[in-house]
């Protein structure tokens, strides 16, 4: 494969402090938490849209998900699961923006568990959603840094180290509002990057769309739906649509959620900035359309023996081999620079994020609740440094699956947790539960998660199902013990009970 050349070295240089600078000139001053961490309400819900995508689309998907389709037996069906992911962003602007939004007195998503349940659910709660948190942002981790050991020839170890230096150094210059701007400029570079690689593959192939569209039919390359009621399949369309809207609901109760929610000027303006989000997966699409892509063009020009052996162990190696041995000097800097960029973007927003959770639920209400706002915001930063740690640690024990494929790692291996997180969130909304049902429903979603893993029970209907029983097993306690009151956790939180929302 071709080494990095200078001229690429050169753009990755200039289109990496580009975007930081831009990033940061358009942030602003930041002078307390609420700026750093919830950017004041003062961003546009259009940038907030893109944010919320491109953090999604990470280098996992530009990477994974090519691979996926490029593989032996792989297909497109990925498009079932991203069809679950754009409804999921449209449930959660209608459950949760404005509760979010017009919640007094609370920092967190935590803080809103703890004032709908209790604090002990608060805390078992938060201690899930950190894991979680951690493993996702850790194999997205592990993604980029592959990438940048493929055209560096660096170790893995000294490649993480970088993204993880440059994560903080993002994470540093104005939280939040650094991270969206980022993202929103990035959003615009991989969409064009998505499309053009696509129709770079094409290229100089001696094939007619006829030819190239009967190639890819014969060899199944084009199923998009599988209606397999099988629950040992892992990609059909009734997986895919459950378990992707229950993992976004699994995923209000990330601090990222809320901190985008209250990133924007009103309630209005948050619930647009997911519906959009769902518009905006249209570069999942596009990065499907590269998977294909590559397919042909390997078909007709064939691999070396040597990287086809080599993709067997590590699958995910295929676009970026594309990228420095067939697209042009110079323009593959910027491909490369895009990855490694959102890769740093992706991992700046979890830093801020689990930064916000151990100030705001950890460090001042149990180490020092009396100090100033200066002395908060440079405790925010300071934790920066302790995460990028802990995510350098794990990345490189995750480092050692990656023959299962990164795409499946990062659903596979959050779904563990995500059912009772899913339970979690609706149980909150709608005010159901104490630690005194909660613990025996947490109880049930683990079980069912285990006795899911011995069947063989594919990974997408872990949260759904395991959610469901969880939030059934905590309603049936709260009836047993006299204290639910269905007419109360069937309020719909609107503007005609903002109170209940404040109290």
């Amino acid at each position: 494969m071709n080494s990095l050349s200078y001229i690429d070295i050169m753009i990755m240089l200039v289109l990496t402090i580009s975007v930081t600078y831009l990033g940061h000139k358009l942030s602003g001053t930041i002078r307390s938490r609420n700026s750093f961490f919830n950017a004041s309400g003062s961003m546009p819900w259009w940038a907030v849209s893109a944010s919320i995508v491109a953090t999604v689309v990470s280098s996992v998907t530009f990477i994974s998900v090519p691979a996926a389709v490029f593989k032996d037996g792989g297909n497109i069906t990925y498009i079932q699961i991203i069809l679950g992911l754009m409804l999921g962003k449209i449930v959660t602007a209608s459950m949760f923006a404005r509760p979010y939004y017009e919640s007094i007195g609370i920092k967190t998503t935590y803080d809103y568990i703890g004032e709908r349940m209790d604090n002990y659910v608060k805390y078992i709660s938060m201690g899930v959603g950190l894991l979680l948190t951690t493993l996702n942002a850790a194999i997205k981790l592990l993604t980029t840094a592959l990438v940048l050991s493929v055209i560096t020839s660096w170790s893995l170890s000294i490649c993480t180290g970088v993204i993880v230096l440059f994560s903080i150094l993002w994470s540093w210059l104005a939280g939040l509002k650094t991270v969206i701007w980022t993202d929103f400029i990035l959003f615009i570079i991989f969409s064009i990057g998505a499309i053009f690689a696509m129709f770079w593959s094409f290229l100089g192939l001696d094939l007619s769309s006829a030819q190239i569209w009967s190639m890819l039919d014969q060899n199944a390359k084009l199923v998009l739906f599988d209606f397999s009621t099988d629950p040992q399949t892992t990609y059909t369309i009734w997986a895919g649509i459950c378990g992707s809207i229950t993992l976004s609901l699994a995923l209000t109760t990330s601090q990222g959620t809320m901190q985008r929610i209250r990133a924007c000027r009103s309630v209005s303006d948050a619930k647009k900035a997911y519906n959009y989000a769902a518009l905006f997966y249209f570069v999942h699409f596009c990065i499907v359309g590269v998977g294909l892509a590559l397919w042909v063009h390997y078909q007709v020009t064939p691999l070396p023996t040597e990287v086809e052996t080599q993709l067997l162990t590590e699958p995910d190696r295929i676009f970026p081999y594309f990228i420095m041995t067939e697209i042009p000097e110079g323009i593959s800097g910027i491909f490369i620079a895009a990855i490694f960029a959102a890769g740093i973007s992706t991992l700046d927003s979890v830093i801020t994020e689990v930064a916000d959770i151990s100030v705001n639920n950890v460090y001042e209400p149990f180490i020092n609740p009396n100090a100033s706002e200066k002395h908060y915001l440079l405790v925010s930063k300071l934790s920066l440094f302790a995460w990028g740690v802990i995510f350098y640690f794990i990345t490189m024990f995750l480092s050692k699956y990656q023959a299962e494929g990164l795409l499946n790692l990062t659903f596979k291996l959050p779904s563990y947790l995500f059912g009772m997180l899913f339970g979690t969130a609706i149980l909150a909304r709608y005010k159901i539960g104490s630690i005194k049902s909660y613990i025996p429903g947490f109880i049930v979603a683990c079980c069912s998660v285990w006795l899911m893993t011995f069947y063989s029970i594919g990974f997408f209907w872990w949260c759904p199902i395991s959610g469901l029983l969880m939030i059934v097993t905590t309603v049936a306690i709260e009836k047993l013990r006299g204290e639910f009151d269905p007419e109360m956790s069937g309020i719909v939180l609107t503007n005609d009970n903002a109170n209940q929302i404040k109290s």
